[in-house]
Order: structure tokens, then sequence, then C-alpha cells
């Protein structure tokens, strides 16, 4: 079996930026010789979601759209960012960002990877589906991992 693994780094601009990394999947794959496999792309973060959907502006204001809707940011009380009461997953940052939302959007999403099937050496992707790094929270500095395994 072949394998190949990915760390990529990425800048976001901050909450609702969708940045395609359909190439860099594409990229690994060819690199990895792999011809019959599955490619993995997987986020270490809590805050931000890994996702297919179709690179189109009108898909991307609407997802903007509908998070805010569902999980607006100056909404509900969340009780993450009362750090009157929170005890739990402080690094002792008096600076803690209050980003309760974030987090709930991304437990709404649920979608920390995604698998790709790959087929005589290429991606597995519908006609208009991308593969995209969603930033939930505000613009940092990410972590995006492919994986790519096979014969």
């Amino acid at each position: 079996m072949r394998h190949r693994f990915e760390n990529h780094d990425l800048e976001t601009s901050g909450c609702g930026d969708l940045i395609d990394v359909t190439q860099d999947v594409r990229g690994a794959v060819d690199k990895s010789g792999v011809q019959n496999g599955v490619a993995v792309v997987y986020t270490p973060h809590t805050t931000c979601t890994v996702l297919i959907n179709e690179r189109e502006s009108g898909f991307m204001k609407d997802f903007q759209d509908m998070l805010d809707q569902l999980v607006p940011a100056e909404g509900p009380y969340y009780r993450h960012d009362d750090l009157t009461i929170r005890t739990e997953g402080l690094d002792d940052d008096p600076h803690e960002f209050p980003n309760g939302h974030s987090h709930c959007r991304a437990a709404l999403i649920g979608v920390a990877s995604q698998s790709i099937p790959i087929v005589d050496g290429n991606l597995l992707l519908g006609r208009y589906q991308s593969v995209f790094f969603c930033e939930l929270d505000r613009a940092k500095p990410r972590k995006v991992f492919i994986q790519v395994m096979g014969e």
C-alpha cells in the first residue's frame, strides 16, 4: 500500500472564509502515485470544518447568511464565553476570545474531515464539487492535513 501525508498551513480572513483546497488534494494524490484508494482531508481545529460543495459565489454568500441566521455571533448568551463560570479549556490567556458561536457552528456542521475516493488516479468529485476549508471563527493561521492511501 502507498501513502502520503501532507500538512498545509492556511491563513484565513475571518468567519465564513471558504478556502478551496481541491488542487492541494489533487496534488497530494498525484505525488502519492496512488491509483485506487482514498484521500482524507482533515482539520485539527474545533472552530472550522472541511466541506465539499459547489464553488459558486451565490452559495458562498448563502452559506454565510445561513450561519448568521442559525447561530448568530451577537445572538444568545453563550456559556463558553462567560469566563466567570467557565473553568475548562483555558490556556491562562487573560484575553480569551469569545467564540462560543464558532464552536456551536462547527458542532452543527459537524465535519472535521472528508474522505474522497480515488479511482484510476483521480479524485471522484462531482462536476461541480470542490473541497473547502471553512473558517467559522476569526482570521488566524490554520492547518489542514491531507492523507492519501491506496494502491
